[in-house]
């Protein structure tokens, strides 16, 4: 057993352990406007709520105790904590870690989001960015397609029918409620949101797709695999001459370039085309894509850059996200195993804390964000290091 593996095998549990302690409950990176104090000092002005939701989340002290802001469970946490404990029943075959997994999908479809005519979930925070604001748990495509991931991956290591009901229901979500914004032969483009937005966000194209795909594989849904073929499409041909994606399209909707996280989503979605299909059209796309990544979104190191222009703050969501890419890759060319667990060797190294068994938020220049978030760091690395535990 290799050094990392054995990080793996001594932290994974005890991260789990302490995430389950606190009942999965925690603040978010953008939970600012959950707070009392700055719902009333934002004046119902956009620009307001974005900047205070900036601010909170760039500091590097935790000021949310201060703020009022509550403690709580995530959605799309939930949905990755799931996953972990399915990745750690899978190598164990203890169903101590299905129990637990089955356990917060329960809760997940107990706790959807209220009125709705198919199953979706939303953040548990208020959101404001450039493109749109979210209510409290106002159902968007991402969490959803979370859950859903979730729900497939439930599915497929139980064949219980009530996971595929589910499962049908979230893509009907996709595919019946949220508004289209380009449409045509070839592509297809959907909001993030249930409004109709003026930036298309490129990786929520081939996210959905990819879960569209799976479902595909599960029913046989023709119209499914050519729903999600049209939104590969859709963001493959975005891409940049050198095989890099801005965040939206057009690009000067949001400030975000070629960032480390989104990077990887796409890239992974690329690659469950192939795998769930058969169909390799976008593998050239994926390779020259994932070279780029590794280059450009993190340092010799392993350490995860932020942006391919930007090298600091190192995020614990990138560490996570380039564990999940390149270990997925290695199912194909073993040899990006020796980056994934770089970059996990890097992350426990700089990023653990030992003592109260988590992931601190950042490492800038010159300081940490010394502090855990639930599901942007714990959610995500333990769903991260299952995968390359299982993959190693």
């Amino acid at each position: 057993m290799c050094a990392v593996e054995y990080k793996i095998k001594s932290i994974l549990p005890d991260v789990l352990s302490a995430a389950e302690i606190q009942d999965y409950s925690g603040y978010s990176k953008f939970d600012a406007l959950n707070s009392p104090v700055l719902g009333k000092l934002t004046f119902n002005n956009k620009w307001l709520r974005f900047f205070f939701t900036q601010l909170v989340k760039e500091l590097p002290v935790n000021i949310r105790p201060l703020l009022h802001v509550k403690k709580s469970r995530n959605p799309k946490g939930i949905a990755l904590f799931a996953r972990a404990y399915f990745f750690r029943y899978q190598l164990t075959n203890d169903t101590d870690y299905l129990e637990k997994g089955e356990a917060l999908l329960q809760w997940l479809l107990e706790h959807p989001s209220a009125d709705c005519r198919n199953l979706c979930w939303g953040y548990n925070f208020i959101w404001q960015n450039t493109i749109f604001l979210q209510d409290e748990f106002e159902p968007n495509a991402v969490v959803s397609v979370f859950v859903g991931e979730a729900l497939m991956h439930a599915y497929r290591l139980t064949k219980k029918e009530q996971y595929l009901k589910a499962v049908c229901s979230v893509a009907d979500f996709i595919v019946n409620d949220l508004p289209v914004l380009h449409d045509s032969e070839d592509e297809r483009a959907i909001a993030y949101v249930l409004r109709k937005v003026d930036a298309i966000v490129l990786n929520n194209q081939v996210l959905t797709g990819a879960f569209l795909i799976k479902v595909w594989k599960e029913t046989g849904d023709e119209e499914l695999k050519e729903i999600a073929r049209r939104q590969f499409n859709y963001t493959v041909n975005r891409r940049t001459a050198y095989d890099a994606w801005y965040y939206t399209y057009p690009q000067s909707k949001s400030h975000i370039t070629h960032d480390n996280y989104h990077t990887g989503g796409i890239l992974d979605a690329l690659l469950e085309y192939y795998e769930e299909t058969g169909d390799d059209r976008y593998m050239q796309t994926y390779w020259q894509g994932l070279k780029y990544y590794q280059q450009h979104l993190f340092e010799p190191n392993g350490a995860p850059r932020w942006m391919n222009n930007k090298k600091y703050p190192f995020d614990i969501h990138g560490s996570a996200q380039g564990i999940i890419s390149f270990a997925k890759a290695a199912r194909h060319d073993a040899g990006y195993m020796a980056q994934a667990k770089l970059i996990a060797d890097w992350t426990v190294t700089h990023l653990y804390r030992k003592e109260s068994h988590d992931f601190a938020y950042r490492q800038g220049r010159y300081l940490k964000w010394d502090y855990s978030l639930m599901r942007w760091c714990n959610a995500w690395m333990t769903r991260a290091l299952g995968e390359l535990e299982l993959c190693c």
